[in-house]
């Protein structure tokens, strides 16, 4: 089953706009609990306050914390898994789906301070390594992930793939993977007005053009405040 999710694109090619409707779809699952790290202080995921553990998290020593919070939960659970003698998280064990939703990613992998960096990185690594059978997704934007950007250890990691506007074949195939705009899936192609619309690689059949649903600043909050709403009944059942 596919897991993590890594979208890349141009300044202005929608990416906002895809992030937000996957993590939409997500977070109306109040069994579902969210960490929010964003690489923008806060201006893109901010709707997402009331949800996220710890709040939106727009510094790098708050978004490895965040991010060792979630390496712990993921122990936690393969901790229950080996008592249960089970292999993976299913529904029923406990446990919902635990989000790591992260926006600019680059913020944080090119950060100047080398011991930072890679204290964010170590854990960004495990929760993607090993966070399939722990029921943890991570979902990443970022502007063209080259390994420059994303250490290609990490960026292999992410099996779904979804490739909005980009300025060059080469960029759209850092997204996708190599190969796929001499075979015609070029994000390249798409044009600027499109914001949005993207190529999504999902499955082995290949990437398919698709297009994020666009939330209004007014629609991400009413969201956001009916997610917190389903937390909050969930927690008096």
């Amino acid at each position: 089953m596919s897991v993590h999710v890594l979208l890349g694109g141009a300044p202005d090619a929608g990416k906002s706009v895809a992030l937000h409707t996957l993590t939409a779809g997500l977070m109306l699952d109040p069994d579902t609990q969210g960490l929010f790290i964003d690489g923008k202080g806060g201006v893109e995921l901010a709707a997402w306050e009331m949800v996220a553990h710890g709040g939106v998290r727009c510094d790098i020593d708050s978004a490895t914390e965040g991010l060792e919070w979630a390496r712990n939960r993921m122990d936690e659970r393969y901790a229950y898994l080996s008592s249960a003698g089970a292999r993976k998280i299913t529904r029923g064990m406990g446990f919902g789906l635990l989000a790591v939703v992260i926006d600019e990613l680059s913020a944080f992998t090119l950060y100047p301070d080398k011991k930072k960096r890679e204290a964010f990185l170590v854990p960004l690594h495990d929760l993607g390594a090993r966070g399939r059978a722990a029921a943890v997704r991570v979902i990443a934007a970022t502007q063209k992930p080259g390994s420059d950007v994303v250490p290609t250890y990490i960026r292999d990691l992410f099996d779904i793939r979804w490739a909005l506007r980009c300025t060059t074949k080469e960029a759209s195939d850092t997204v996708l993977g190599s190969g796929w705009a001499a075979r015609g899936i070029d994000a390249s192609s798409i044009p600027l007005e499109a914001a949005g619309v993207g190529y999504l690689l999902a499955g082995r059949s290949g990437p398919v053009r698709v297009k994020g649903f666009h939330l209004s600043d007014a629609q991400l909050s009413d969201l956001a405040a009916y997610a917190a709403e389903l937390r909050t009944a969930a927690a008096w059942e």
